[in-house]
């Protein structure tokens, strides 16, 4: 049996190919489930990605609205008091605006920041070709001249209000010997405190008394601002130790000042500064208590100068610049602590006339009473620029 033989490749006749749908039996006409899965997933992505754009992305208005069930609180653009409608510089959103002159207004406002810092760095070179002595001399007299502004702003009379009784003491003692016993013990107990307070530490914010020096808490900015003479006043007054409250007041008249660059707590220093000083002025009748209370209590107020107007947790008595405690939920005002402004600011706007302080504290409790309270309680945070909870 022979084999047959083998023809070359190009010598065969191969049947063409046919690549119609007889040719593959098991072709499919559409996707299997997980490819359209896989597709509907990438569409779900891509319209996600679309809407954050749309609402997410920052607006060209410059400016944002925060609704927190009460009365509009408004981020202020920029000052539009020339054309269209202003609104207490303020603009809302949602109402129609002219982008042409908004894109003016920002462009009119950089070409300043521009010029301005044109002439600092100008300044500057003309400062650096002083000699150190010039340069001191004219730091002092502008010093100079902010003290003595200070003091024009300051001297403004207060209005006169009627004075609550005196409460003071009687020099009366007590019937029982052992109350008269124990109430004598106290009041040697703080006079040995104010004593070496007196003695090592006075004029600081308080006194280690093993190391014997004073020193000054973050709490009241590192500065020297005595608050444990404006925090003791009261105690001394009512118990009768009136050298020692006398001791105090000339401290305070003379040297007590908060025009210092120092960044402190707000709760702490209304407290202690501000209801200390109120306290002794309602037991004593000195006006330079009041009048103190109401410089400080000014110097407070940029600390509520927030989206919700509830206010930072700290602020520099002197540039006005506020912040919170970094360990406080992210940042957050803490509820403690701005929910009990509310005496001491009440008594100001009622020393003073002006209902500034009122309306500060008032604020606060009002938007509260707004807000939602999870399980029936108030949280411990609030962020002061987005009014929600904190953690």
């Amino acid at each position: 049996m022979t084999t047959p033989a083998l023809l070359p490749l190009s010598g065969r006749r191969l049947p063409p190919l046919n690549l119609g749908a007889s040719a593959f039996p098991h072709h499919r006409a559409t996707l299997r489930l997980s490819e359209k899965f896989i597709l509907l997933l990438i569409l779900s992505a891509f319209i996600t990605l679309c809407f954050g754009a749309f609402f997410f992305l920052p607006d060209s208005s410059k400016h944002k609205r925060f609704d927190l069930g009460l009365e509009d609180v408004l981020i202020p653009h920029v000052d539009t008091s020339k054309g269209g409608k202003n609104l207490g510089g303020f603009l809302i959103h949602g109402q129609g605006h002219d982008e042409h002159r908004h894109r003016e207004e920002e462009e009119r406002l950089r070409n300043k920041i521009r010029a301005d810092h044109e002439k600092a760095l100008e300044e500057a070179k003309e400062k650096l070709k002083k000699s150190r002595d010039e340069i001191q001399a004219e730091i002092q007299t502008e010093k100079n001249k902010v003290v003595q502004e200070l003091k024009k702003k300051d001297s403004k009379p207060l209005p006169p209000v009627p004075l609550p009784n005196l409460i003071g003491i009687n020099s009366g003692e007590p019937a029982d010997p052992d109350i008269r016993e124990k109430r004598n013990k106290v009041k040697e107990m703080m006079k040995h405190a104010w004593d070496n307070y007196r003695q090592y530490g006075w004029g600081h914010n308080e006194l280690k008394p093993i190391a014997r020096k004073g020193h000054s808490t973050n709490i009241f900015g590192n500065s020297q601002m005595g608050a444990t003479i404006v925090d003791a006043l009261d105690t001394l007054y009512i118990m009768g130790l009136h050298d020692e409250f006398r001791e105090g007041q000339e401290w305070i008249d003379k040297n007590l000042d908060f025009s210092v660059n120092s960044e402190v707590s707000v709760f702490e220093v209304n407290i202690r500064f501000i209801g200390g000083l109120l306290a002794a002025y309602y037991l004593s009748g000195q006006e330079v208590f009041k009048i103190k209370a109401v410089q400080l209590a000014g110097k407070l107020l940029p600390a509520f100068n927030t989206p919700t107007g509830i206010p930072w947790a700290m602020v520099n008595l002197k540039s006005g610049v506020g912040r919170n405690w970094g360990w406080a939920s992210a940042g957050s005002s803490i509820l403690a602590e701005f929910g009990t402004l509310h005496m001491e600011f009440v008594h100001l706007s009622y020393l003073t006339g002006d209902p500034v302080y009122y309306n500060k504290v008032m604020h606060i409790r009002k938007l509260l009473q707004k807000m939602d309270r999870p399980n029936g309680l108030y949280p411990n945070y609030l962020n002061p620029r987005t009014g929600r909870w904190g953690q």
